[in-house]
């Protein structure tokens, strides 16, 4: 099963196990982070491959660039918006699995420097729709 098929996230839309899913995560993770690439109106090279190698760490899966691109524009948008399919999957997630994704999304959008409104408003809608706290947004750990 190839990382970028989605299937389980598709899965979120049909029968679904209902219990934390490493595949879910590990595919939701690629999905966020590809499709940050993609939040504004320039992709900048240095983002495609921060996202690369965050994947490379967090997962230890290899991507091509047209593997990142392919997820940034995958036709699940077109059938699910990422805000709703991340609204689904976040009971599936625990806390430390929607707490990487965030740290992921974090070291993609500083790639180039540069952070646009676009690029905060995917940030913010992330953060909400994975239930996610302004503390956790911070990357403060509450006990």
């Amino acid at each position: 099963m190839a990382l970028v098929d989605f299937n389980k996230v598709r899965q979120l839309f049909g029968e679904s196990p209902q219990t934390a899913d490493s595949d879910l995560f590990r595919e939701l993770f690629v999905l966020v982070l590809s499709r940050a690439t993609d939040a504004d109106a320039y992709t900048h090279p240095a983002e495609i491959a921060t996202v690369q190698s965050v994947i490379k760490e967090e997962l230890g899966t290899d991507l091509s660039d047209s593997e990142v691109r392919t997820a940034a524009l995958s036709k699940i948008y077109e059938t699910t918006p990422l805000q709703k399919c991340l609204v689904n999957a976040a009971p599936k997630l625990n806390m430390e699995q929607r707490r990487a994704i965030l740290r992921g999304l974090v070291a993609v959008m500083h790639a180039d420097d540069s952070i646009s409104s676009r690029e905060a408003e995917f940030f913010n809608m992330v953060v909400s729709a994975l239930g996610l706290s302004a503390a956790d947004a911070a990357g403060l750990i509450v006990a």
